[in-house]
C-alpha cells in the first residue's frame, strides 16, 4: 500500500511538472508571435537581418535622443565649467541656442526670415526664428525659410550632406565640431604645424561658423532647418554620407540610425535622398552588395528614396567614395551582368557612380562595371578630374561608353582649420564668382546631374549652408559678407532655376 500510494504521488508529480512545461513553451511561443522579430531572425546569427521599414521609422519617431553624459559630469561652454545636474527635471528635448541668442526687440529683425551676427556685440545669433514663437514662450525651433519662398525642387541637382555632427545636448560630446589638426604626413613638415584639437562651442574645425552654431545633426529642429535651406535653394537630391549600421568615420557616431528622420523630413519637404556610400572599413565588393541590399530592404520602399530613370529602367543610384580603392576587376564580379556575384538585373540593381580623380581612373571605372563617376573635389586644378578644363575630354570619354558623367562644382575650399598646412589647395569664393564659374563650368558640358560639394562638410570649407560672422579673442572666422548668410543659397536658387530650363 505504501510502495502503491508513493507511486501514485509520484505519478501526480511528474504531471504537474509536464503540465509546468507545456504551459511555458506555449507561452514562449506567444511571447515570439508577439515581437517585433520574424522567425528566421531569432534562428542564427548567419541569417541576413530582415527589416520591416515602418516598425522602424515608428521607433525612431517615438525614441528620445539620449544625453550620454554621467550625472556629476562637467563640460566647457562659453570658456566656463558648467556642472551637469544630478537629475534632469527636462521631459522634452528643447532646440535651444548653442551661442548668445538675444530675444530682445531691438536686436531681432522683424521683417527678415534671416539674423545676421552683430560682431560688435561679440554674439551669434542664430537665424531665422519666429518672433511670435519667441515672445509667446514657446519651443524655440528656427525658421530658415518659409513655404512661400521656397523654390522648385529640381531633381537633377544634388548636394552631398554630411549627418556627422554632434554635441552635448543630443550625443553627449562634441562630434566633429572638435575635430583634430590632421598632422602632414611628412614628420619633418608636421614639425612645423601646430597639433591638438578645436574646442567647441566657439573654437570648430571650420574656417566658417555656421549659423546654427556647434549643432548636432541628430537634432530634429536642425534637420527641419536643413530642408528649408535646402527647399530655397532649388535643390531636388541631398547624397548623404553613408556607413554601414555600427560604423562611423573617425571623428563621429554610427549615423545609419538618423536615416529615418532624414527620409521622413525629406518627404515632408519633396526632397530625395540618395546615399553616397563611403570607404568604410572592410569594403569590399562582397561588402557591398551586402550593403546595398541592406539600404534597398530597409529605405527603398520610402516615398523620399531617390530613384533616377535612365535607359527605360527606374533604379537606386549610389555615389561610391573612393571607389579606386578596390581593383576594377573586383567591381566587376559585383557590377558586371556576368560577374561571380553581381547584382545586374536583380531587385537590388542601382545606378553606380565612381569618384574619379585621376585620368587612368576612367578606364578603370568602365571596367569596373559602373554606370558613370563624378568628380566630387570643389577645387578646380586639384585633381584631373576637378579641373574645369578635363571637363568636356571627360564627357566625350563618359558619351561614347553610354556612362553618365556627373560634374562636383562648389562654393570655394579652405581646410586650413583641420590640414593647417594646407594653404595652397585654397580656393576664394570671391563673393560667389567660384561659384558661378564653377556651374557655368558644368553647364559647358550639358551633364544629366550636377552634384554640388557640398551642403555642410564645414571642415574643408565647402557648405553653402548659412553661416555668420564670428569673432573669437583675435581669431575671426570667414563669413559671406558683404553678403548675407543665405547668399549660397541664392545663387545655388539661380543656377538651379537656369538648368531646369535647360533640360
Amino acid at each position: 500500500m505504501a510502495f502503491r500510494a508513493c507511486w501514485r504521488s509520484e505519478k501526480l508529480l511528474v504531471g504537474i511538472i509536464l503540465v509546468c512545461f507545456l504551459g511555458s513553451c506555449l507561452f514562449s511561443v506567444y511571447s515570439l508571435s508577439q515581437s517585433d522579430h520574424t522567425l528566421d531572425q531569432v534562428i542564427g546569427p548567419f541569417a541576413l537581418p530582415k527589416v520591416d521599414l515602418k516598425k522602424r521609422l515608428a521607433q525612431h519617431r517615438t525614441a528620445q535622443p539620449k544625453v550620454l553624459l554621467k550625472h556629476g559630469a562637467s563640460l566647457l561652454q562659453h570658456n566656463k565649467t558648467v556642472k551637469i545636474p544630478e537629475k534632469s527635471e527636462e521631459k522634452n528635448q528643447v532646440f535651444v541656442p548653442h551661442v548668445g541668442l538675444v530675444a530682445d526687440s531691438e536686436q531681432q529683425k522683424q521683417e527678415l526670415n534671416v539674423v545676421e551676427a552683430d560682431s560688435k556685440q561679440g554674439f551669434v545669433p542664430r537665424v531665422g526664428f519666429d518672433s511670435q514663437q519667441i515672445n509667446d514662450g514657446k519651443a524655440d525651433i528656427p525658421v530658415a525659410f518659409k513655404e512661400k519662398n521656397f523654390a522648385p525642387p529640381n531633381y537633377n541637382l544634388h548636394v552631398f550632406y554630411y549627418p556627422w555632427y554632434g554635441n552635448p545636448k543630443q550625443n553627449g560630446k562634441y562630434l566633429h565640431w572638435n575635430h583634430n589638426l590632421i598632422p602632414h604626413w611628412n614628420k619633418q613638415e608636421a614639425k612645423k604645424w601646430p597639433t591638438g584639437r578645436h574646442q567647441p562651442p566657439d573654437d570648430v574645425g571650420a574656417n566658417f561658423y555656421p549659423s546654427l552654431g556647434a549643432y548636432s545633426s541628430s537634432d530634429p529642429a536642425v534637420i527641419e532647418h536643413h530642408m528649408q535651406q535646402m527647399r530655397y535653394a532649388g535643390i531636388g537630391v541631398f547624397a548623404v554620407s553613408w556607413y554601414p549600421p555600427e560604423q562611423a568615420d573617425n571623428e563621429g557616431q554610427p549615423s545609419d540610425s538618423l536615416i529615418p528622420a532624414l527620409l521622413d523630413a525629406a518627404q515632408k519637404y519633396s526632397l530625395k535622398v540618395a546615399f553616397h556610400i563611403e570607404p568604410y572599413e572592410g569594403r569590399t565588393d562582397w561588402s557591398l552588395q551586402h550593403s546595398v541590399r541592406y539600404i534597398v530592404d530597409t529605405y527603398g520602399t520610402h516615398p523620399a528614396f531617390y530613384r533616377y530613370t535612365r535607359n527605360g529602367k527606374n533604379l537606386p543610384l549610389f555615389y561610391v567614395y573612393d571607389s579606386y580603392n578596390l581593383p576594377a576587376k573586383d567591381w566587376r564580379n559585383l557590377l558586371s551582368p556576368s560577374g561571380s556575384h553581381t547584382i545586374r538585373n536583380t531587385a537590388y540593381d542601382a545606378i553606380f557612380l565612381g569618384l574619379l580623380v585621376e585620368l587612368k581612373h576612367k578606364n578603370e571605372i568602365l571596367q569596373g562595371g559602373f554606370d558613370g563617376f563624378y568628380t566630387y573635389f570643389a577645387t578646380n586644378g586639384f585633381t584631373y578630374g576637378s579641373s574645369f578644363s578635363n571637363w568636356k575630354t571627360l564627357k566625350q570619354f563618359a558619351d561614347q561608353n553610354k556612362m553618365m558623367f556627373v560634374p562636383s562644382i562648389g562654393p570655394g575650399y579652405v581646410d586650413t582649420r583641420v590640414r593647417p598646412w594646407n594653404g595652397r589647395n585654397t580656393r576664394k569664393r570671391l563673393n560667389g564668382k567660384y561659384y558661378n564659374d564653377a556651374f557655368q563650368a558644368a553647364f559647358d558640358v550639358t551633364p544629366e546631374i550636377i552634384s554640388v560639394t557640398s551642403f555642410n562638410e564645414w571642415h574643408e570649407g565647402t557648405q553653402v549652408e548659412m553661416a555668420v560672422p564670428k569673432k573669437v579673442g583675435e581669431y575671426a572666422y570667414n563669413d559671406y559678407t558683404p553678403n548675407s548668410p543665405e547668399f549660397y543659397l541664392q545663387l545655388t536658387r539661380n543656377w538651379s532655376e537656369k538648368f531646369k530650363n535647360l533640360q
